[in-house]
């Protein structure tokens, strides 16, 4: 089991050394994806992991593109699973093997930042909102090092925390054009109580 272990860690660190200073095949791969192949979604559901376990690397500004060749909902639907995949690694990543890998994948500086808002006896209400003004990867890491949250509630809250960011990423072309009046109210509204949200929990000294 160690063994295994440090070849896991050994492949980690090297992929990790290679992303990081490489989003060149992230565009590459993404001109893969034209159609609702099997070959085309398998390839957008691994952007969407690796840019999720590495994050120096990034495939949202290509989301409401990959929404015009998916179809926007298939492609929300396939961005939820590749960000929980992508969530639940990032999580077992940090919870495995602790906080030297962790700086590996995430800026000493983003650590310290976020740190504060996880708490140890972190509750499942908070994660999904904390989903919802974090960036994916920086938070599963974060949780999966400090707090005592089981897998099962993380994947819960994980699942439904990223539902609302990619619905809105996917159907991004049709909200910023006023192409589908429901999404953009939608978005809208959902916005706005994001930002209550936080304007309410500031006050309250939490964030």
């Amino acid at each position: 089991m160690k063994k295994l272990a440090s070849i896991l860690l050994i492949l980690i660190v090297s992929l990790t050394i290679v992303f990081a200073f490489w989003q060149t095949p992230i565009d590459y791969l993404g001109g893969f994806v034209d159609d609702n192949s099997l070959l085309s979604i398998s390839i957008f559901i691994f952007l969407m992991i690796i840019s999720t376990v590495f994050s120096p690397l990034t495939v949202l500004p290509m989301v409401p593109t990959f929404g015009l060749l998916l179809g926007s909902f298939n492609t929300a639907i396939y961005s939820i699973g590749g960000w929980v995949i992508g969530s639940m690694i990032a999580f077992w990543i940090a919870r495995s093997f602790g906080k030297p890998v962790l700086e590996k994948f995430i800026s000493k500086t983003d650590l310290e930042k976020y740190n504060k808002y996880v708490p140890e006896d972190i509750n499942f209400w908070w994660v999904i909102f904390l989903r919802m003004i974090i960036p994916v990867d920086i938070l599963s890491y974060l949780v999966g090092l400090f707090t005592r949250m089981s897998v099962v509630k993380y994947f819960w809250a994980t699942f439904i925390g990223v539902i609302p960011f990619s619905f809105i990423f996917a159907y991004g072309y049709e909200i910023v054009f006023f192409k589908n009046v429901f999404a953009t109210v939608l978005s809208g509204v959902f916005i706005l109580a994001i930002l209550l949200l936080v304007w309410y929990f500031h006050r309250k000294g939490k964030i």
